[in-house]
């Protein structure tokens, strides 16, 4: 947590549903039971600037109306540091993608790099969103590795689901090149960050074309 001070740090759940992180203040847009906040994520949130130490944010992003619109919001209300907890169905998967009618987007650990200007995305096309975070830790997850533990599975389908699991979070490189050309194949079926907010102002301009490019448009 970022909280150095004596008060409680203050962590929100976005979207939590009836399955609320526990410690963590739940934000949907409906009330039933673990919801505190009812609120519409796609009309901004009800928290003031550099006010939140943590964020949740698990299979939520793929609904909302306005991506770029949310993560701002979202790096709005975080404090400098704050950890931002993300789940999201990985865009290589058609089946977990779309399956769901009120699916907006698939999203991969590459998109979010676009908000790290640590990366190259990020760096280029900063000016995209005032967002601007620090990604620390990424994973993907396969469909062949099931969510709950007391599943079980066959040796081939474990043992397969075990070595691409291994492969590819290897490192970022392994990562960049399963979702660029394995993912389909593969089967990636979700994309894990975490990240902390970095409130250092981003670019806000667009880049000045250069003459040539300029040049180029006009013939």
């Amino acid at each position: 947590m970022t909280n150095s001070g004596s008060l409680p740090a203050i962590k929100i759940d976005l979207g939590c549903g009836d399955g609320k992180v526990k410690g963590a203040i739940g934000v949907d847009n409906i009330r039933i039971p673990g919801v505190d906040i009812v609120a519409d994520l796609n009309h901004g949130l009800p928290f003031r600037d550099n006010s939140v130490d943590a964020v949740v944010v698990f299979h939520i992003l793929e609904h909302v109306d306005n991506f770029l619109d949310t993560m701002n919001e979202i790096w709005r209300v975080c404090k400098e540091g704050a950890y931002v907890h993300v789940r999201v169905p990985h865009a290589a998967s058609t089946f977990v993608t779309w399956k769901d009618p009120t699916h907006r987007r698939g999203l991969s650990i590459a998109t979010f790099a676009y908000f790290d200007d640590t990366y190259f995305d990020g760096a280029a096309f900063a000016y995209y969103a005032e967002a601007n975070f620090l990604i620390e830790h990424a994973q993907l997850n396969f469909s062949l590795t099931p969510r709950d533990k007391n599943v079980v599975l066959s040796w081939p389908r474990a043992l397969a689901g075990a070595l691409f699991h291994s492969l590819a979070n290897r490192n970022r490189r392994w990562q960049y090149f399963c979702e660029r050309f394995w993912g389909p194949i593969v089967g990636i079926e979700e994309a894990v960050l975490t990240m902390r907010a970095q409130k250092a102002p981003r670019p806000s301009k667009l880049p000045t074309a250069s003459r040539d490019e300029i040049s180029a448009l006009k013939r």
